[in-house]
């Protein structure tokens, strides 16, 4: 094996050890906030954002981080294998998945940055104003959400652009491929914001692509 050879298989395997984290960056957070953060019932608005930055600070702190700035981080390093698996000399349409998935690390970043400097902005305002610190906990709230996944459309179409290169190249299994489509298309689905559950089915399907994705990259010779 040449040396431009095997930097090529590190390269695809490191991308597919990034997709699997990437995975269980969803199931960490999945935890944090729906398992281990048991919020009092009854709460109001200022109730809750008292619990999450008074007694609960380091562990909202800790699933943003890996929610959004981990995220982003292992997004690039796929996006840099899927370079080299997915020529884009050879598909117009993985060039432009590739432009999507670079604004979808950008977006990811920016709401992790976002989350972290309000929570600790809004904290030192609970000392001096309440009213103060819970207009700028809603706000940041609105910003990260709005950016890093209120609407999944960035990385829906990112997913979508991938797998139709991915089906023309004939690159990787074609069922990987269609489920492409599939969690690319809910996705998009998720501008219909008010429809229930549409996020939840992009997040697990989203999930298991990743999981998968990280696997054939890893065997991919």
């Amino acid at each position: 094996m040449t040396i431009k050879e095997l930097n090529n298989t590190t390269l695809l395997r490191t991308g597919g050890f990034a997709a699997i984290g990437m995975a269980l960056c969803y199931i960490s957070v999945a935890v944090i906030f729906f398992g281990l953060l048991a919020v009092p019932e009854g709460l109001d608005s200022l109730g809750r954002m008292q619990f999450y930055l008074q007694q609960e600070y380091l562990l909202v702190s800790i699933g943003w981080g890996i929610g959004y700035l981990l995220f982003g981080v292992l997004l690039a390093i796929l996006l840099q294998a899927l370079r080299q698996a997915m020529p884009q000399n050879q598909s117009a349409i993985a060039a432009l998945a590739e432009r999507f998935g670079n604004i979808w690390v950008m977006l990811m970043m920016a709401s992790g940055m976002v989350a972290l400097v309000g929570m600790n902005m809004t904290l030192r305002l609970l000392d001096t104003s309440t009213d103060q610190a819970l207009a700028l906990y809603n706000t940041s709230n609105l910003l990260t959400n709005a950016l890093g996944g209120g609407i999944e459309l960035v990385g829906g179409l990112w997913v979508l652009l991938l797998s139709i290169a991915g089906l023309q190249q004939q690159r990787f299994a074609k069922v990987l491929h269609i489920l492409g489509l599939i969690v690319g298309s809910l996705g998009i689905f998720t501008l219909l914001h008010t429809v229930p559950y549409l996020k939840d089915a992009f997040g697990i399907t989203q999930l298991i692509w990743f999981i998968w994705l990280g696997v054939v990259l890893l065997r991919t010779p």
